[in-house]
């Protein structure tokens, strides 16, 4: 078993690579407008994605935690891939909003079971310390991966505007190949209770566990300001007059500070607590909208480059804050909970950020998100300062109740 568990790492590198291996990321807005919309359409349509992250998220969750990790994986790239063929082969608005539908309840199906059979398969061989520097190192893959992708997606993009597409397309259906050759882990506390009461136990002992839901608080702020910022990149391309010919070229840079962020950065992280890391995070994302916007020049992209380093270093530091405080029967779930938590953040906000776009334009955008991601950064660590010392109060106070009796 040990030797299976071992190989589920090596293919986890795999499946994660090629379902990432997206390479329309440098051209998926100028592709929109293509398609005839407007900034607050594209940003309506992420908001219903957004929407069925957050319906589908739990139930998909539980899937992985009460049938198979496995399952949810396989399923989640085809699924993904489907949404992705009605961008290529429709025209209409309702058919974006199918294809966004689509890739919430892709994504969901994996949200939580990839980080659950890492996880796992590291814990079976008393390997869990590794899980932040594995998943780190899958996620500089990716970004090398994707470097060189936008760089080509540009190039292609100019020749056909479908024939990134297509090439993403192929990567889905390669990582749905992958995930068959994953090993389940032997679940001694795989739960067998129906939905309802696994999905109430789990959103109970979200809420209930102090560091969790401190969590939650935190993935609500960052859902906004890190998924928001890949939206708000082509519109300040305009502001500093860059031509389309080098959004390509931007992304690759961007992706090369990914991938190093993920190799090289995460080390400095390893001993410092996750709930410091994170607030360090929020704030260096605040500086990624407020720096660009005093300089707004050319030269200033290089700022936005710190968003970056937000988007290498986020999850694995997140993802393995809260396995550590998470059962195994429970795991997938509460994963997908933080994630839903994110996601219904997005949801809500994202249509105000199209609007703010069409309406106020880039400028005043980037101030609030800004001024938003540095105040709410810490307005959070205050939160979890005020947590500590209420359970440090409450544990002198059963203390004290011991001593007397």
């Amino acid at each position: 078993m040990r030797e299976k568990m071992n190989r589920n790492i090596s293919v986890y590198y795999r499946f994660k690579f090629s379902q990432n291996m997206l390479i329309i990321g440098p051209v998926l807005v100028p592709y929109m407008l293509f398609k005839g919309l407007s900034y607050s359409e594209m940003m309506f349509l992420q908001s219903i994605s957004a929407v069925a992250v957050v319906l589908f998220e739990v139930p998909t969750g539980s899937i992985a935690d009460r049938v198979s990790r496995k399952f949810s994986l396989v399923i989640s790239s085809v699924i993904t891939a489907f949404g992705l063929s009605l961008y290529i082969v429709c025209e209409s608005f309702l058919a974006f909003a199918l294809a966004e539908l689509l890739f919430g309840l892709g994504m969901t199906f994996s949200s939580g079971a990839d980080s659950a059979i890492l996880f796992e398969s590291l814990s079976r061989m008393e390997r869990e310390k590794e899980y932040s520097k594995i998943e780190a190192k899958a996620m500089s893959n990716i970004f090398v991966g994707q470097a060189v992708g936008s760089i080509a997606s540009g190039l292609l993009y100019s020749v056909s505007p479908y024939i990134p597409f297509w090439i993403s397309l192929g990567m889905l259906f390669l990582s749905s190949g992958y995930s068959l050759f994953f090993t389940e882990p032997d679940h001694g506390e795989r739960s067998r209770e129906s939905y309802l009461v696994h999905a109430a136990r789990s959103f109970g002992d979200a809420v209930k566990k102090p560091r969790v839901r401190w969590a939650l608080y935190f993935s609500a702020l960052m859902g906004v300001m890190l998924r928001a910022s890949f939206w708000l990149y082509e519109p300040y391309f305009k502001l500093v007059r860059l031509d389309i010919a080098l959004y390509g070229v931007v992304f690759a840079g961007f992706n090369v500070v990914c991938a190093l962020s993920s190799r090289y950065l995460m080390k400095l992280f390893e001993n410092v607590r996750p709930r410091k890391s994170l607030t360090f995070l929020g704030l260096l994302m605040g500086g990624a909208y407020l720096i660009p916007l005093i300089l707004l020049n050319v030269g200033s992209l290089a700022f936005l480059a710190l968003g970056q380093i937000v988007r290498a270093l986020y999850q694995p530091i997140m993802r393995f804050y809260i396995n550590r405080q998470i059962e195994d029967a429970f795991r997938a779930t509460i994963i997908s909970i933080v994630s839903l938590t994110a996601s219904l953040s997005f949801a809500v906000f994202s249509p105000l950020i199209g609007l703010g776009l069409d309406r106020a334009g880039a400028i005043s955008v980037y101030l609030v998100m800004g001024l938003v991601s540095v105040g709410g950064s810490l307005f959070l660590w205050r939160v979890r300062n005020l947590q500590k010392r209420k359970k440090a109060a409450a544990d002198r106070k059963s203390a004290l109740d011991e001593t007397v009796s």
